[in-house]
């Protein structure tokens, strides 16, 4: 096939197949659901490319001219081999049952899984998807789940990590508290704040102290094992803590503080076992997984 002389967009002449059914532009927006002056934008870039005019435009309505005509009988073919790949994909997607289950942190799995979840049931719903909210890699590795959402890589020869994203997270606080505490902004009354999670302190006050902010031991006094309680208490204005950028920006709740301290990066790594290259239901749940985590 030679590829040079196709010089359209599928979409004018999906535009131009449903005029020429509908008899009108409106006609065709309305089997499109898209507005009119967009199938009139649709149909004279065709036009133009083609360098055809396929309708005469009159007082009485829309007339297909003898190129139009014959240009529309093509176009029918082409309209129904879309319209049968419609249909293997979405038979592709009907075959596709049983279960798939992925583990992740409980706040990954509210935060994003839901989503992910959403968009299965409508691609395969004889899929079934079990959720296993935990951070524990050896679920992968026991083969307890089929898919980990992880920030950290896994060393094990027999699994299969992609490198999804590289998320960032800093010091918060809500509002509320932020107000009640007095805290201020620039950290130099951080000495003076509660601070919720995380579950080993030691490390993390270290990690603070190379960044410029000293903290006490005493001062962490919520520590948790779990992520989500960790988020909710910050937002419930118990006091401060380390959340994700691209969750705290859409949330009221958040207000981000001490920004002269560095953001924590942090990967996201979609994890699987080898079989992904031959299960169909395995290959669907990591690439939904995938465009969501991108999105987030």
């Amino acid at each position: 096939m030679n590829w040079q002389e196709v010089d359209f967009d599928w979409n004018q002449i999906r535009a131009f197949l449903a005029t020429a059914e509908a008899g009108s532009f409106s006609g065709a927006a309305r089997a499109l659901s898209t507005t009119q002056p967009t199938i009139t934008r649709q149909i004279a870039g065709l036009e133009k490319s083609l360098q055809l005019t396929l309708f005469e435009r009159s007082t009485r309505g829309l007339t297909m001219t003898e190129a139009g005509g014959l240009l529309f009988e093509h176009v029918k073919d082409m309209g129904g081999a879309a319209s049968r790949i419609s249909m293997v994909a979405q038979g592709f997607n009907t075959d596709i049952a049983g279960e798939v289950s992925i583990t992740a942190v409980d706040f990954v799995c509210v935060q994003f899984l839901i989503e992910a979840i959403r968009r299965l049931k409508k691609q395969a719903p004889n899929l079934r998807i079990k959720v296993l909210a935990s951070d524990e890699v050896q679920d992968l590795r026991h083969r307890d789940a089929d898919i980990a959402i992880r920030h950290v890589r896994p060393q094990d020869p027999e699994l299969m990590a992609k490198l999804i994203a590289n998320w960032s997270a800093s010091f918060h606080a809500s509002p509320a508290y932020i107000e009640q505490s007095g805290l201020l902004i620039d950290g130099k009354n951080a000495d003076s704040v509660e601070i919720v999670g995380p579950r080993d302190p030691v490390p993390f006050q270290k990690m603070c102290a190379d960044l410029g902010i000293d903290l006490r031991l005493e001062q962490f006094t919520m520590p948790t094992t779990s992520a989500l309680v960790a988020y909710e208490m910050v937002r419930e204005g118990l006091g401060v803590g380390i959340v994700a950028e691209n969750v705290a920006r859409n949330d009221p709740q958040m207000k981000r503080i001490w920004p002269h301290v560095p953001a924590f990066d942090f990967p996201v790594w979609l994890v699987t076992h080898r079989e992904l290259h031959t299960s169909k239901k395995i290959r669907l749940v990591f690439d939904v997984l995938e465009q969501v985590l991108k999105q987030a």
